[in-house]
């Protein structure tokens, strides 16, 4: 009777302990590998499987990794450039030197101006900054040779050579000119950076990195598209954040996208027909769409994105939860990697802020930003992220913006440290000298961290929303 009576009692004491012992989290949290069969990562129901060892903190999110690119590799580029003071601080011209520079003649009437650059803000756009951290021109030269640049005082390898460059340096663009041929080509750049804090201005050679400019007449088209479209009535979005409303049908097995590039995971299935049995693709969480009526267990939807009715079934879309006013809209460009943000008021628009920008990769286990009209969804401090293919935390992205998805607009990623086998917080970074160069992200768009803060700080998220474009 005593063995039966501790056997029980040893019993109860170890479902109690399991009971409490046991924190799951779904493993939509962490991005499955494009190659890796859907049904493997799914169970009987089509949700995804519990964990039991991932960490979440009770008020942070947990989502999975965000660096296409290892960080150490953006983290050594940058330590570099602080090294040598050719970060965007260092170097950067702004938008009013550029204009002086232009304005003003320089002597050299004999070299051929093949191109003048001399970007402006649209008519129907005001300029009123809010953020003015780090000082960018309108036009400017990305350097993207791995190799020390040369910038001469003509477009001539024999003339006198004004200053150096370095791989990620953003240079202010004034001209495409001819000039001396070299390496099979005699297409020069006149530009301008800082050195000592002093504007300094040559040539470049075409072959040593590439133009970029901010496209404002896109920009103002998306929005004006976006503001016809609400004033015809109120839009909704997608919800399937993690898959929380059930993950949508496999369209071809074992692919991680569609063929028009949209992710499944995340995503509602739009069919082209009301009917489940009809061809269909995937409508990424968070894209806003506008309810033309209903059909059975559908949607019928415009979506704004892909200029398409689709019938979507109903309980991937919150009808109470829609955007009636636009207030705000953040303008993020995946070609030129930059972007820009705006507030609408009394009709008229303004820019607050212009600036640079780095977007998803399209890779193995990385994901291009997808393009298109978004809802500003929420706003988190920070949120910590996976390592690849783990349950491990890796770090965090402070300041977040999230708008498809578990893709955010966020400030620079902290990977954390460890000491004595505790995770160690080393403070928020500002900077990444890689941001605005390519595509470098998971699916995010990285900003430098204190534009990351001013969005979250400044950003309506009841009455905003996140555009991109190429």
């Amino acid at each position: 009777m005593k063995n039966k009576l501790l056997l029980l009692f040893l019993t109860v004491i170890l479902l109690i302990t399991s009971c409490s012992y046991r924190r799951t989290e779904p493993d939509e949290t962490r991005k499955p590998p494009a190659e890796k069969k859907q049904e493997e990562t799914r169970d009987k129901n089509g949700q995804e499987p519990q964990r039991d060892n991932l960490f979440k903190s009770d008020k942070d999110a947990v989502e999975e990794n965000i660096n296409g690119f290892e960080l150490e590799s953006d983290l050594k580029e940058t330590s570099f450039a602080e090294s040598q003071k050719i970060s965007q601080s260092n170097i950067g011209v702004n938008q009013f030197e550029v204009s002086r520079i232009n304005s003003t003649p320089d002597g050299t009437g004999t070299i051929e101006v093949i191109q003048t650059y001399d970007t402006r803000l649209p008519a129907e756009i005001r300029s009123g900054l809010k953020y003015t951290k780090y000082d960018l021109s309108y036009d400017y030269f990305l350097i993207t040779s791995e190799q020390e640049v040369s910038i001469y005082k003509r477009p001539d390898p024999d003339t006198e050579e004004v200053c150096k460059a370095y791989n990620g340096e953003k240079l202010a663009l004034h001209q495409k000119v001819s000039g001396a041929t070299l390496n099979g080509s005699d297409i020069w750049y006149k530009v301008s950076c800082k050195h000592d804090g002093s504007i300094v201005t040559g040539y470049v050679h075409s072959k040593m990195g590439e133009t970029r400019t901010f496209q404002f007449d896109k920009m103002l088209s998306s929005i004006k598209s976006l503001m016809k479209q609400l004033s015809q009535g109120k839009l909704n979005h997608v919800s399937n954040y993690k898959n929380v409303n059930g993950a949508p049908p496999e369209k071809v097995k074992g692919a991680a996208t569609d063929e028009y590039g949209m992710r499944i995971y995340q995503s509602a299935p739009g069919y082209f027909e009301p009917d489940t049995g009809s061809d269909f693709r995937y409508v990424p969480d968070g894209m806003l769409l506008k309810i033309l009526g209903e059909t059975g267990d559908f949607y019928k939807a415009h979506v704004i994105s892909f200029n398409k009715v689709l019938y979507i079934p109903k309980k991937y879309i919150d009808k109470d939860d829609s955007l009636t006013q636009l207030k705000h809209i953040t303008v993020v460009d995946r070609s030129q990697q930059n972007q820009a943000v705006f507030e609408i008021s009394g009709g008229r628009i303004t820019m607050v802020s212009y600036t640079l920008a780095t977007t998803g990769l399209k890779g193995e286990t990385s994901f291009e930003t997808p393009l298109g009209y978004f809802r500003a969804i929420e706003k988190k401090e920070r949120f910590e992220y996976l390592k690849d293919d783990s349950d491990e935390i890796a770090g965090y992205a402070p300041f977040a913006l999230r708008f498809c998805g578990g893709a955010y607009i966020h400030g620079v990623p902290v990977a954390y440290e460890e000491k004595d086998g505790e995770r160690i917080d080393p403070g928020i970074q500002e900077y990444l000298h890689t941001i605005g160069t390519f595509p470098r992200s998971h699916m995010c768009v990285r900003n430098f961290s204190s534009h990351a803060e001013f969005l979250y700080n400044w950003f309506d998220t009841e009455n905003g929303a996140v555009i991109i474009i190429e």
